[in-house]
């Protein structure tokens, strides 16, 4: 019996994945998705640039004035502060049931592609957005 659950162990641990390597935002690759204006009252984000996950469903416009706007899909839109701590994007939004961190890094060297990590209630999670806009 120990040695069927030790094969079935090392088995399964075979099978997980690690993490994927992310990279730090430079202020170029920064400035490459940030609106160059400040939020407006009513965010248009088929306009501006904006980070999308359609799987997750996600959406999530920055502004130069440290600001942000997103679109959950389940949950609605809302908006919150950004800012750059040593080229890692943090987002932070007050909602009435959580309060929402969001870390965006590159996904890669080039920073060609973002992602988003945060947690929820099915635990940590890191998504790989879309560039609309971009």
């Amino acid at each position: 019996m120990k040695y069927i659950l030790l094969i079935l162990f090392t088995l399964m641990s075979c099978g997980k994945q690690g993490k994927a390597k992310l990279y730090r935002l430079d202020d170029v690759a920064i400035t490459k998705y940030v609106n160059q204006k400040s939020m407006p009252s009513d965010p248009n984000i088929t306009v501006d640039k904006t980070l999308v996950n359609n799987s997750y469903p996600i959406e999530i416009a920055l502004y130069k004035d440290g600001q942000f706007f997103y679109n959950l899909a389940n949950l609605g839109d809302g908006k919150g502060t950004w800012k750059n701590s040593n080229g890692t994007l943090e987002l932070k939004a007050k909602r009435t049931l959580f309060d929402m961190y969001i870390e965006v890094q590159a996904a890669d060297e080039t920073a060609q592609t973002l992602t988003i990590q945060f947690s929820d209630r099915f635990g940590p999670t890191t998504l790989k957005m879309m560039n609309v806009n971009i």
